[in-house]
């Protein structure tokens, strides 16, 4: 089952390493959510209690005692994907103290400072070099400490137009219906504080639509999925008017996982797809992480392959992470043997670059991919073997 994983900063990016993809599955944005989640929405009160007599002192309960803080992670690979000018060797020893300082911190401000210093020491070096970002994941579920693995995201000057394909920023302004994005975006930031603590585990749970990031089984999220199965389908077109024209990246990522609770298929594939370009890696995230769910566990749901196998070679770790959970849920299917030889032509060199990386969530879908589609198995580091396979006549 693939590995459960937050990118780090800011709020979920939703990955979303993202949930592993064993609740779906992982951001530019970081997957681990504001540490005080704003006011509960109007929409959602909690239940009414019965009116009973106050405790006296001596009858009050103990407060219980706060969870104690989850452990600091422990940085255990880095990585370089799209270019053989430079690996993470090279990055570690160049930046050192910089780079460990900005993997430990929480401070956004420092991140975003300590991030430019290198991005910007990046491109000084190499000037073949048009795009760098830096993607960090924690694993929470690789035992007691939390594991940090971070991608180098680069883009040579000459693969920027076939690599950087976005469209442009939308431009609208919409308010928020029945309070929905609010109630979302809650509902993440509580899900995430609750996966820190411990008080649930990364396990799939029952599903009332098509994504449900965590579920709504807690006795804590029940009401939040009560009203998005409540207020979805009639505010379905305000959400889609949101999904596709919001200035807002983080209101059209949130639009990508309100809209997953309305009941026709075919349709919220058609709406996700052309969110493959988003400009904003949130929203394409979000998207595919949707498109994920789809192509794993609802079969009678077609989902095209070609625009998916795209973005396995993503700018972003998480644009390839996502594109090749679609993949794999596609080829994993009980028809999906039609696919292989399309992914074998098409994608088969990208599989074995992402084979090669320490970032388990791009290197295990790699793997879990070249084993389906290939009916070998080489091992998930023999990368030699791999390419040797890929190379062969095949009839």
């Amino acid at each position: 089952m693939p590995n459960l994983t937050f990118s780090r900063r800011t709020s979920p990016l939703v990955l979303l390493a993202l949930l592993a993809l064993a609740a779906c599955g992982g951001s530019p944005a970081p997957d681990v959510a504001a540490a005080t989640p704003p006011p509960p929405p109007a929409a959602t009160p909690a239940p009414a209690l019965p009116v009973t007599a106050a405790p006296t002192a001596s009858a009050a309960a103990p407060a219980p005692p706060a969870p104690p803080p989850a452990p600091a992670p422990v940085l255990k690979g880095v990585d370089v994907y799209g270019t053989k000018k430079f690996d993470g060797a090279w990055v570690r020893t160049r930046f050192g103290e910089t780079f460990q300082r900005w993997f430990d911190t929480e401070d956004e401000a420092l991140t975003k400072k300590l991030e430019k210093e290198m991005v910007d020491g990046i491109l000084a070096e190499h000037k073949d070099i048009g795009w760098v970002q830096l993607s960090p994941v924690t694993y929470y579920n690789m035992g007691d400490v939390p594991q940090g693995y971070v991608t180098v995201d680069v883009v040579e000057r000459k693969d920027m137009k076939k690599r950087l394909t976005f469209g442009p920023e939308p431009k609208g302004d919409f308010e928020d219906p029945a309070g929905l994005l609010a109630a979302w975006k809650e509902y993440e930031s509580t899900f995430f504080r609750m996966m820190r603590e411990k008080q649930i585990g990364p396990e799939r749970v029952a599903c009332p639509a098509f994504h449900c990031m965590g579920g709504y089984v807690h006795e804590k999220l029940a009401p939040y999925g009560e009203k998005f199965v409540k207020d979805v389908p009639p505010n379905e077109d305000k959400l889609i008017k949101i999904l596709k024209e919001d200035k807002d990246p983080k209101d059209r990522a949130a639009a990508a996982f309100l809209l997953a609770h309305i009941k026709d298929g075919k349709k919220l594939v058609g709406l996700m797809l052309p969110l493959l370009d988003d400009p904003d890696a949130l929203v394409r995230n979000n998207a595919t992480r949707v498109l994920v769910n789809v192509a794993m566990f609802h079969h009678d749901v077609a989902v095209p392959l070609t625009p998916v196998l795209k973005n396995l070679n993503g700018p972003t770790m998480s644009d390839r992470n996502k594109a090749a959970a679609v993949t794999f849920g596609l080829v994993d299917r009980p028809d999906g043997a039609k696919l292989y030889a399309q992914v074998i032509k098409e994608a088969g060199p990208t599989l074995i670059a992402l084979l090669e990386l320490e970032q388990p969530n791009n290197h295990d879908f790699a793997y879990k991919i070249l084993k389906k589609v290939s009916g070998k198995d080489f091992g998930g580091r023999d990368d030699a073997a791999w390419r040797k396979w890929l190379a062969s006549p095949r009839g």
